[in-house]
């Protein structure tokens, strides 16, 4: 509470002890009308007073200076740290800015204090409450609690994270946002929320200044000393802001998570428009009181938004959120956000009425790309294929030839955009797989006796079905086209080639690494044997040889593969181009797996700032470079940022895709990692499990997927301690990657290095030392020196010869290890701390 409004606390105190009783409750009653805050801390003070704490020993007069006195603390230590400057105060305490000075390592953070004026033990079990509630809390979107305690004067504090950033209304104001980065940043409140409510928690005093954005775009929400924690049965105690308070919590009744639901509803307005929509009252309490329990809210200013389609349904998402009863609302923050995440990828928002109009229209919107790709691919692949049916067919009349074509692909077209017109297809039944079939179907019926041309276009329309899921028909028309060019005379090199640089990506896609690496190389062959040594077809086929390398664990020759692919491609194209941008990507995703962690991030951020330049959000390619670099980051222990990342590409992706598609389910898995790895496995484990059955569903078992997403399983059981469960899954990983892998392969070493951390536990070192030692022995070969994976098995084989009581071998792997983690990667104090203390331990053994 700011100093001025302490006078005014000090004046009515005084006045409250020295009125008649039925004087006291009128003063507090009107109070309570206008300024609850100032009414609960009142009472707060009163009932101190009451209990003749030892506080009020001391004048009145002196008691209201102590609450100026804050700033004598600069300076004191709280723990480990120093206080450094008071950067808020709030109800119940004074936040202050402080540094650890213990020596141990640098670290910066916000220390919150008890205020002296409120020690009575009914306030000190509420600071206590929030203690618990932080502590309970481990989000991305959620400043963490550190530690907590009493202070040497018998203050209690807790220390938590420093958030260094802007308000969420002035970050909005200083970064000009727009529309699109508006709703981003809400639905990181929205998850930060929602999380909460998972973890039975209600903040009840959101509002823009509990919400800091920090330099790099990420939200952190603050102060829940407001909260309640769902499962007590008591109301929340302490104050809230009456501008973001929902009605019951103005009434005093029955605040849950719908309360919640909308203070965030007045923060999308004030997002949006940039006021408050009950603006106009703050300086009336009670008229602005009146409003909220009216619900007499001011229009939703359409007009005042950039223009774009399906305005509409933010209104109706902001009247859905602040409706007067709270059965009304939404019930839940993860049925909002799921509104705005329709609204951003142009599906129908749940809370507008689902007209045949209204879906059609938000249908041809989301796939206007599609279908006009797909038209112009076939306009492009017909006029192709007309230049080699002339050329064969020059007896007959030319103009007779062309016309009878044209009118096919005039009745191709109408067939497609007929399908895309909902009024006809009705509306978001028709997708994209239905109208490629439809082109496909005309394509057998109108152009059987063309074999040229019909080879052409089923060959371009191949990846198109294997880019949207529909693995059967993509290799059934992949294979088709090679086997009709095949048959043929007169074809050419680079028709030949390109059809089995298809064949060999169909493959990689479903698993065949053997045929994809057999196409790949034939292709390459094929084309030189007619002196071909820069073409934009070798390009292409040296981009599927180094996908099989990469994916074989040859980093050093997928390396050399992709940089001739991305210099020859460069001779070619000006950029920016998908071609170099996916080849920038690959380039940048092998450097990250031979540890090369700076030329990584300097490559995949090229490749994705020239995919931005190419396409607009949501895309695939951006989807997929979003993806690595999450993975990236978690390499580089940079979990909170791969967070982000690894969220945009599974948002587009599921947007595109939907769930059921091998890239969802890479983002997907790539999310349930990046929360192991921060701590929280067990919300891992349904994505987990639902990333198998996507995978087993289009794929099947057999596929390296299957068996690499149940190892990961199992990390995130081990992580949460349940290590029976682990082993199992380590160990049919292990077994399916036998059968599927060649040998030698750096992937096998994953599940024998889960399989040792097992029996670890099981205190089993003999059999965990064979396992780690076969998996440091894959990795040292597959691997250049130095590479992290290899210092991870160093460190695992050292701890376990501690263990063991073998001293001199566990200090020898264990400075391997050290050496190699320092070297080549960025590795955290934890990390090296581990190492560190196992080396101490093993040295004083000796």
């Amino acid at each position: 509470m700011r100093n001025g409004k302490w006078g005014q606390v000090e004046n009515l105190f005084h006045k409250l002890t020295e009125v008649s009783e039925v004087e006291k409750q009128r003063i507090l009653f009107t109070i309570k009308e206008e300024d609850s805050e100032l009414h609960d801390l009142l009472m707060d003070l009163l009932a101190s007073d009451e209990k003749s704490h030892h506080i009020f020993a001391e004048s009145p007069k002196n008691i209201f200076d102590k609450l100026d006195d804050e700033e004598s603390l600069l300076g004191e230590n709280v723990g480990s740290f120093q206080l450094k400057k008071i950067i808020g105060s709030g109800a119940m305490g004074t936040v202050f800015l402080a540094e650890r000075n213990d020596g141990q390592f640098d670290q910066t953070v916000a220390i919150k204090l008890l205020k002296p004026l409120i020690l009575n033990p009914a306030m000190q079990e509420v600071f206590q409450r929030e203690r618990q509630i932080l502590a309970k809390l481990n989000h991305p979107n959620i400043a963490r609690l550190y530690d907590g305690g009493y202070s040497e004067t018998n203050r209690p504090f807790f220390t938590m994270e420093y958030v260094s950033g802007d308000y969420l209304s002035d970050y909005i104001k200083k970064k000009n946002a727009s529309l699109i980065q508006k709703l981003e940043l809400f639905l990181q409140v929205c998850k930060a929320v929602q999380y909460a409510h998972q973890s039975l928690i209600v903040h009840l005093d959101l509002k823009p200044q509990n919400i800091i954005v920090n330099e790099e775009g990420q939200v952190k929400l603050l102060d829940f000393g407001v909260s309640k924690i769902l499962e007590d049965s008591e109301e929340a105690a302490g104050s809230f802001t009456l501008a973001y308070a929902s009605p019951e919590q103005v009434q005093r009744t029955n605040a849950g998570t719908v309360s919640d639901v909308y203070s965030l509803g007045i923060i999308f307005y004030e997002i949006l428009f940039g006021a408050h929509p009950y603006q106009e009252f703050f300086k009336e309490p009670t008229k602005l009181k009146e409003s909220i329990l009216l619900g007499d809210s001011p229009s939703f200013k359409i007009e005042e938004l950039p223009r774009q389609a399906f305005l509409t349904d933010l209104e109706a998402i902001y009247e859905k959120a602040t409706k007067l009863k709270p059965e009304d609302r939404y019930q839940s923050v993860e049925l909002m956000m799921r509104d705005l995440q329709l609204f951003l990828n142009d599906y129908p928002v749940s809370v507008r009425p689902r007209t045949l109009a209204y879906s059609g229209k938000k249908y041809l919107k989301r796939n206007r790309a599609a279908v006009m790709s797909i038209s112009i691919a076939i306009l492009i692949l017909v006029g192709s294929g007309i230049f080699y049916t002339v050329r064969l067919s020059q007896e007959r009349n030319l103009a007779q030839s062309e016309a009878r074509r044209a009118n096919q692909i005039t009745d191709l077209l109408s067939d497609v955009f007929m399908a895309a017109d909902p009024n006809v297809g009705g509306a978001d039944t028709i997708t994209a797989i239905q109208l490629l079939n439809q082109g496909y179907e005309n394509l057998e019926k109108n152009l059987g006796d063309e074999p040229y041309l019909y080879a052409s276009m089923i060959s371009r329309l191949a990846p198109i079905f294997l880019n949207l899921g529909d693995y059967e028909k993509g290799e059934e028309l992949t294979k088709k086209a090679y086997q009709i060019n095949l048959g043929l005379e007169d074809v050419t090199t680079e028709t030949l080639s390109d059809n089995e640089s298809q064949m060999a990506a169909m493959y990689y896609l479903k698993g065949g690494y053997d045929s994809s690496k057999f196409y790949s190389e034939k292709a390459i062959q094929r084309l030189k044997e007619v002196g071909d040594q820069e073409s934009m077809f070798l390009s292409n086929a040296l981009v599927e040889l180094g996908n099989v390398l990469y994916d074989y664990g040859e980093f050093d020759r997928a390396d050399s593969v992709y940089q001739a692919a991305f210099n020859i491609s460069n001779k070619h194209v000006n950029p920016p181009h998908i071609e170099l941008a996916f080849e920038l990507h690959m380039i940048g995703a092998n450097a990250r797996e031979r540890g090369d962690y700076a030329k990584a991030e300097k490559y995949l951020l090229e490749a994705l700032e020239m995919k931005k330049e190419l396409f607009e959000e949501p895309h695939l390619e951006i989807a997929y470079t979003y993806n690595h670099l999450g993975s990236l980051y978690q390499s580089m222990k940079k979990d909170s940022i791969a967070l982000g990342y690894i969220e945009k590409s599974l948002d587009q992706r599921k947007s595109i895709l939907g769930e059921f598609h091998v890239e969802t389910m890479a983002s997907m898995a790539n999310y349930a990692r990046t929360l192991v790895k921060m701590g929280m496995p067990k919300d891992a484990f349904p994505i987990y499990e639902k990333t198998l059955v996507i995978t087993d569903s289009l794929v099947g078992k057999s596929h390296y997927y299957y068996w690499a997403l149940t190892g990961s399983l199992g990390n995130a059981q081990f992580e949460a301690g349940e290590y029976a469960k682990a082993g199992v899954n380590y160990q049919i990983s292990h077994e399916n990657f036998q059968k599927i892998l060649p040998e030698g392969d750096p992937r096998l070493a994953s599940p024998l290095n889960g399989l040792g951390k097992v029996k670890m536990k099981e205190k089993n070192y003999a059999l965990a030392k064979e396992y780690f030692l076969e998996a440091l022995k894959i990795r040292e070969a597959a691997y250049p020196n130095g590479h992290p994976q290899i210092a991870q098995s160093q460190q695992a084989l050292g701890e376990c010869m501690l263990a063991i009581g073998d001293y001199s071998t566990a200090i020898e792997f264990l400075e391997l290890a050290l050496e190699n983690f320092q070297k080549n990667s960025e590795p955290s104090e934890k990390e090296i701390s581990s190492i560190q203390s196992s080396l101490l331990a093993a040295r004083e053994s000796i």
